[in-house]
């Protein structure tokens, strides 16, 4: 394959991606992007189990509530987008 059609293939691709991202997230306020939401609802949001969420947690900024060692741990929607985005 050439790079041009490499390049065209690529571009395909990443609007393939971009649109399934936004059919799963509909219209989100920017604003709404600051919002901290628990690892089920991050999972939710990109497709995956609860339990493969807080394995992903290392890759993606996180806060951990609560002083027990099972603390909740809290994830920004956008950073949540961004990871799945990659």
């Amino acid at each position: 394959m050439k790079k041009y059609e490499l390049d065209i293939l690529a571009e395909l691709l990443s609007d393939k991606v971009a649109d399934k991202v936004m059919k799963r997230l509909g219209k989100v306020p920017v604003d709404a992007l600051d919002e901290m939401v628990d690892s089920k609802e991050a999972a939710r949001m990109i497709g995956v189990s609860p339990a493969y969420m807080r394995q992903l947690k290392d890759r993606i900024p996180h806060v951990k509530a609560g002083q027990h060692k099972q603390g909740r741990i809290l994830f920004r929607k956008a950073d949540v987008i961004k990871a799945y985005m990659r």
